[in-house]
């Protein structure tokens, strides 16, 4: 499928609240882009699926292309499932979730929660709440009550007919009959894992696994432990294609094992697919996730025909000196035309930033600046530094790339390291590690955050090392960002972890306005003339603040944004601002917005 296709624009005409003041953001536009991240998908009659694309609920034809989008949510799906009528779809964020009707994409119920979201065997609403087991009626809008598990649980799944959960508190791990609450098999996890998944066979026996160890829980046996060097990763696939027997696939290879045993059967083999693979219950159709969706082949173990679907979200993008507007998750792409713009490879990117239509990227120990058309490469980094960040200077000249244990200052002109501090040089100066670091704007100074303690200026003709803000008592100073003409904004969290930004005049060590946040910050952005500092944060409504530099004063916030992005651009004259998300509960994955003074 090529990007244009896929390239929408909806024009938008919403007044938006806010303080009143001589300035207001217009939603101009938004655009979806392709690069959707598909880790969920269940079978749907006729050879249609059922997947989570970021934040939104698609349905998928046998063509695999969108027949219906259900996009209420903020933030990635991370649970999804379907009622045993097959009529009603719920999924579950980290925070929020919604019940859908399958065939008109009209929301049902929602409200918040976490650890899981599925229906039983009567097509009632599972939900955990303060570590219970709770159930309500078919829309989730009734009351919940427990159901009679024992025990505080933070995350559980249920078999595909709804009659049996696996739940675990972070140590104990039991499979449980839910309508009377009796354990049918139990064991013991290692209190260390950071992932789950959980595979219901048709035998009735499931495989859990976590990023440390797998097990299988039948009914009246203990847990069964596959031994640790045959630990079967959760970001892989679990195929049940065989009587008392699965295959494990992921990153080019699969092995068959015994339910029963746990033991490996026979050789490993290939395994062709970029993501998880989910089968359909009769195995004989299976989907490859990932980037996009494709059909997988159950014989020969090979995807084919992968598919890109719509983002949520935009990680890269910027404005070009005429003003053109590029976004996408894997590639700057012209918003209106789809064409990619060459800022050199992109894949492991770390880092980018663009500042008056220059634009530079991070690879590991590579950096590279695109200017009018042109790529260069700077000269390679050192590894020892561990560089994860990238932060320019407003008119792109000068950049720095920075990570715990050192820093290194770049010059677009003549493609060179002008400074390198390594870990030895910083114990020298005493800071212990650096957590973020920006040129000033002439290019002749860095300011460096450290573990602790004041934000520091770095003299780069000389070393030499001052104070350029005095963090309040108790603050941990997180991020910052310099206007053309040297105004600093801190963002930092104070005493009892209320989210501040800090606005300090040029050769001040103190702020002269602290402006409360009400989440925390994604990203930082003055307008090209100085004169406004955009602040994006991590609230669920409003979370985008416009400041005037001169004063502090908040003068407007807006947006409901589809999920959580740190793209924020202006336009070189000022007039636009670029958002990397959509509107929730539309599709859309960046919005332009009209700045109005």
């Amino acid at each position: 499928m090529k990007l244009p296709a896929l390239l929408l624009s909806v024009t938008l005409a919403v007044s938006l609240g806010g303080a009143a003041s001589s300035l207001s953001l217009k939603p101009l536009q938004v655009y979806s882009v392709p690069g959707a991240d598909v880790e969920r998908a269940l079978e749907l009659p006729g050879g249609q699926w059922l997947v989570s694309a970021d934040n939104a609920v698609l349905v998928l034809g046998a063509d695999l292309k969108v027949v219906r989008t259900m996009a209420a949510l903020q933030g990635v799906v991370e649970h999804l499932a379907l009622s045993p009528d097959g009529q009603r779809v719920a999924a579950m964020t980290g925070s929020q979730w919604a019940v859908w009707d399958l065939a008109s994409g009209r929301v049902l119920g929602r409200g918040e929660g976490y650890g899981g979201i599925a229906f039983d065997a009567q097509g009632r609403v599972l939900l955990l709440d303060d570590g219970l087991l709770v159930r309500g009626d078919a829309t989730g809008t009734g009351a919940f009550l427990p159901l009679d598990v024992d025990g505080e649980w933070y995350d559980f799944r249920l078999s595909p007919d709804g009659t049996r959960a696996v739940v675990t508190d972070g140590v104990v791990v039991q499979l449980v009959n839910v309508e009377d609450g009796k354990v049918l098999s139990e064991g013991e996890l290692s209190d260390d894992y950071s992932d789950l998944a959980v595979d219901f066979a048709p035998d009735g026996s499931v495989v859990v696994r976590t990023d440390v160890e797998t097990a299988i829980l039948r009914g009246g046996e203990d847990a069964l432990f596959l031994d640790e060097e045959e630990a079967l990763d959760p970001e892989g696939t679990v195929l049940f294609l065989g009587e008392g027997e699965f295959v494990y696939g992921g990153w080019g290879d699969a092995q068959r094992y015994s339910l029963k045993t746990g033991e490996a059967l026979g050789r490993s083999f290939d395994w062709d697919a970029e993501g998880r693979v989910v089968s359909s219950a009769d195995g004989k159709a299976s989907l490859a996730l990932g980037r996009g969706v494709a059909l997988f082949d159950t014989r020969r173990w090979k995807e084919s025909g992968r598919v890109n679907l719509p983002s949520a979200n935009a990680w890269l993008g910027a404005f070009l000196p005429d003003g053109t507007a590029y976004a996408g998750v894997d590639g700057f792409r012209n918003l209106k035309t789809g064409a990619a713009l060459n800022v050199g490879p992109v894949n492991d990117l770390y880092d980018f930033d663009a500042q008056r239509g220059v634009i530079w990227t991070l690879n590991g120990t590579t950096v590279r600046v695109t200017e009018g058309g042109r790529v260069r490469q700077i000269a390679a980094l050192d590894e020892d530094a561990e560089y994860e960040d990238l932060v320019a200077t407003p008119d792109g000249s000068v950049a720095v790339a920075s990570g715990y244990y050192g820093f290194a200052v770049l010059n677009a002109k003549t493609g060179k390291v002008v400074r390198r501090v390594t870990e030895d040089n910083l114990n020298a100066m005493k800071i212990e590690d650096v957590h973020a670091a920006a040129p000033t704007p002439d290019g002749k100074g860095v300011l460096l955050i450290p573990h602790e303690g004041d934000l520091r200026r770095y003299d780069v003709a000389t070393g030499k090392l001052t104070v350029a803000f005095k963090a309040p008592a108790g603050a941990e100073l997180q991020g910052l960002q310099l206007s053309p003409g040297g105004t600093l904004a801190v963002t930092y969290l104070d005493s009892k972890d209320a989210v501040q930004v800090a606005l300090v005049k040029p050769g001040a060590t103190t702020a002269f306005k602290t402006v409360p946040l009400g989440g925390r910050v994604r990203s930082v952005r003055f307008s090209p003339d100085g004169k406004l500092l955009a602040v994006l944060t991590s609230e669920l409504k409003t979370p985008l603040y416009v400041l005037d530099t001169a004063t502090g004063a908040v003068l407007t916030r807006t947006g409901e944004f589809s999920t959580t992005s740190s793209l924020l651009a202006w336009a070189p004259n000022g007039q636009q601002l670029m958002v990397g998300a959509g509107t929730a509960g539309q599709p859309g994955s960046v919005t332009v917005f009209s700045v109005l003074r």
